[in-house]
């Protein structure tokens, strides 16, 4: 009987517990999203996030081959700093941004710095089945191309970083890849129309049938550290190497 009710009263607290943890859960998801609401409603271009440090460098004047990373959550990850001590390499990345937020913060997070390039990237999430038409993606990626050039800087295309096999089926309705290989051809003719570079993030990290692979990311959108260093080995390549390090002609 004694053994009874321990089993009882162990499986009530396990209970107890697993309510209690699913109401913690409830609650940080719900003030997560709340938070998100409310940037979005009262700054939607995130224009806040790199304020301070924009009026720094904007205080120090420009600097020769400055670049300017302008993206979402990828870009947002990557250590520039770490990665490339030394060199003129600013990270502009903001998570969970579309391509229309970018847009928007284009002028305050890239051209006022006075940029000698721009790398414009944007992530998959704007392939979603639930994101603007592909087309309007490419319209704001042509719209900003033209922005930079306008001020006399070099554009960078950047590819968007494909997805894995699960994150397709799980969050894409399995058209995510699609969109992406359309999507990053498209990017790759721009640049070859305008005499443009491409820091071609995509052929570096996807395997033949165009997924990321799982052992280059931990939730099949992001690149995990095997993936972020594919992701540096391109930027020294194109960027650093091809760019910053280039002889002026």
């Amino acid at each position: 009987m004694k053994r009874i009710v321990l089993a009882v009263t162990a499986l009530a607290l396990a209970g107890g517990a697993a309510l209690s943890w699913k109401a913690w859960r409830y609650r940080a998801d719900a003030q997560r999203w709340h938070a998100r609401w409310a940037a979005l409603h009262s700054d939607p271009a995130g224009l806040a996030r790199y304020r301070a440090d924009n009026e720094r460098l904007r205080r120090e004047g420009p600097v020769a081959r400055r670049v300017v990373f302008l993206g979402a959550s990828i870009t947002e990850a990557l250590d520039l700093a770490r990665l490339f001590p030394n060199e003129p390499l600013v990270n502009r990345g903001v998570g969970g941004q579309l391509i229309w937020q970018q847009w928007l913060r284009l002028e305050a997070d890239a051209l006022s710095l006075a940029p000698a390039a721009v790398v414009i990237k944007t992530c998959a999430i704007n392939m979603l089945p639930d994101a603007p038409p592909l087309d309007e993606t490419q319209r704001y990626y042509a719209l900003m191309a033209d922005a930079v050039r306008a001020r006399g800087a070099r554009v960078i295309w950047a590819t968007a970083v494909p997805v894995s096999r699960g994150y397709d089926a799980a969050d894409g309705a399995g058209r995510v890849t699609m969109q992406l290989t359309r999507f990053n051809q498209w990017v790759r003719d721009q640049a070859h129309a305008h005499d443009d570079l491409v820091l071609d993030y995509a052929a570096a990290l996807a395997d033949p049938q165009g997924y990321l692979p799982d052992a280059l990311s931990d939730d099949g959108l992001h690149p995990n550290d095997a993936g972020k260093q594919r992701m540096a080995d391109a930027i020294r390549r194109v960027v650093v190497d091809g760019f910053v390090h280039a002889p002026v002609h």
